[in-house]
């Protein structure tokens, strides 16, 4: 059973265990709106996702390398954030309505790539997943050992609500273990889950950037 938003004590409690705290979260969440917001009919159709993911992903690096010491990564070429013993790491995706419901199931929003697919699944299993007959350019190229290997990976899953007749959004989110992508690429199940409150946002003052932001280059191929 996911641990649900109301359940604070058990929530924080679960989360200190990780490594990190709900304010971290939240912080993540709020500077992704407004990353989101700067966005201007200029830009291109796809900013406002790259620039929320953006904001979020350099928050919750910097929050935790900040707060508890942990480390900026990437591995298979996936941007994460990582326990100081390197066996736990965090990243960020978007997921769909059932985001944040503990009576249902999220998925992820995209798939994911090879990468993605193969960071979630040990080696035996990612073989079995893969379809007959997949050309080998779209397989993931042997990995180097590495002692990010065996990494035990969280997701900061959010999905963005705006509310009807107004001005106003909520975010829904959750710190949860996903279990491996199905055949298509999606995540699908979940081994842990932790509900967050929402967080509604309207004409508010934006948290500042705060010491240890840096820019992130984020490529927008699926991995």
């Amino acid at each position: 059973m996911p641990i649900a938003a109301h359940e604070a004590p058990r929530r924080d409690d679960r989360l200190a265990l990780l490594g990190t705290s709900w304010p971290v979260m939240e912080k993540a969440l709020r500077m992704s709106e407004a990353g989101l917001r700067r966005v201007t009919e200029s830009h291109g159709r796809t900013a406002s996702g790259q620039y929320a993911y953006h904001e979020r992903l350099a928050a919750l690096r910097s929050e935790q390398k900040v707060r508890y010491g942990w480390e900026n990564v990437s591995h298979l070429q996936i941007d994460l954030t990582v326990n100081p013993e390197r066996t736990i790491g965090f990243q960020t995706l978007s997921g769909d309505a059932n985001t944040g419901k503990p009576d249902a199931v999220p998925h992820s929003q995209h798939p994911r790539g090879p990468n993605g697919r193969h960071l979630l699944t040990d080696e035996t299993a990612f073989e079995q997943l893969s379809l007959p007959g997949l050309p080998e350019a779209l397989l993931p190229p042997p990995a180097e050992p590495s002692d990010l290997d065996g990494l035990e990976v969280w997701i900061l899953l959010t999905h963005r609500r705006p509310v009807p007749d107004s001005d106003l959004v909520v975010w829904h989110s959750e710190l949860s273990r996903p279990r491996p992508p199905d055949e298509r690429g999606y995540i699908t199940s979940w081994h842990d889950r932790i509900l967050f409150p929402e967080v509604t946002i309207g004409s508010v003052v934006f948290p500042e950037s705060g010491a240890g932001m840096e820019p992130i280059d984020v490529p927008v191929d699926f991995r």
